[in-house]
């Protein structure tokens, strides 16, 4: 089941019933997102479900809620049905999302200064791993099934060398020579201990979290493919939310970043740098991987 949580309380002005009879109540604004670690994710989207709340009140919003779907399918599910307002997430899950639901992509979030990065397929250094035709007859960790950085594009990459990657349920079982095994470790710090451990041949993240785990384990981990450059995070919306919502929603974020209160709110989501407009070539690169998502999905 998805997990909700209300935010913050607002006022019900109830003189507004005997001035116009007409008057609609206010509606929340419902933000999604996935993740199998529900409180984690609720704290991490409170200071940006607080702001969208509190400046969308002129628009009949009374507040923002949080809603955190198990997967990709509830999630678009939630969409479809109206349960869900906004969704911000990465590349491989918004696609997914907007191929079950129809949902629109409205803008990019730069998250911790950067508005891309790329994955990387790394192994230990003193392996006898030199490229990613070398993975056959072995196991790689990826981290979630529905991380782009950590499962999704690395997976594309192997599969664009002509590669075929199985599924393991665990990492020790047997691996036909000509094909790659694959796990979830659930965690970056899952799938570096398990590369240094030997429990896995390889490991995929994203590069900003290879370099960071570079920078611990001097001289232990050697990347074999960096994939090229993709959005960081995208913001999308349900297909029927109300266009002039939606262009309010798209100000408030857009201009989040040149106020105190906006900056403030941005950093204590998760270092938020700020939102823009999507780049074509963003756009272009969402349309060149639905193939790739439609796949994965019929997999499921």
């Amino acid at each position: 089941m998805f997990h909700s949580v209300r935010l913050q309380a607002t006022a019900v002005l109830l003189m507004a019933s005997f001035i116009c009879p007409y008057f609609a109540p206010a509606e929340p604004l419902v933000i999604g997102s996935i993740h199998h670690e529900v409180t984690a994710e609720i704290k991490k989207f409170l200071p940006l479900a607080d702001y969208l709340g509190k400046h969308l009140q002129s628009e009949g919003v009374n507040e923002a809620k949080i809603v955190v779907a198990k997967d990709i399918s509830q999630m678009g599910t939630l969409l479809r049905e109206r349960k869900v307002d906004i969704y911000i997430d990465s590349l491989f899950p918004s696609v997914g999302a907007n191929l079950i639901s129809g949902s629109k992509f409205l803008l990019r979030r730069w998250k911790r200064g950067r508005a891309e990065y790329r994955s990387v397929i790394y192994k230990r250094k003193d392996s006898n791993l030199h490229r990613v035709q070398d993975l056959k007859g072995h196991t790689i960790a990826f981290e979630e099934p529905f991380s782009s950085s950590g499962y999704f594009i690395p997976k594309i990459a192997l599969l664009q060398e002509g590669l075929k990657l199985v599924p393991k349920s665990d990492a020790a079982n047997s691996i036909d020579p000509q094909e790659i095994g694959y796990v979830f470790s659930l965690g970056d710090e899952n799938t570096l201990a398990w590369v240094l451990t030997g429990k896995v041949s390889a490991g995929a993240t994203d590069d900003y979290t290879y370099e960071r785990q570079t920078y611990r384990y001097p001289n232990s981990l050697k990347a074999i493919h960096n994939t090229s450059s993709f959005p960081r995070h995208l913001v999308s919306y349900r297909a029927d939310l109300a266009p002039k919502l939606v262009t309010k929603i798209k100000q408030i974020l857009i201009q989040m970043d040149q106020s105190q209160e906006g900056i403030s709110a941005l950093n204590e989501f998760e270092r938020t740098t700020k939102f823009d407009e999507l780049p074509s070539s963003s756009t272009a690169q969402l349309l060149n991987v639905r193939k790739f998502v439609e796949a994965e999905l019929r997999l499921r």
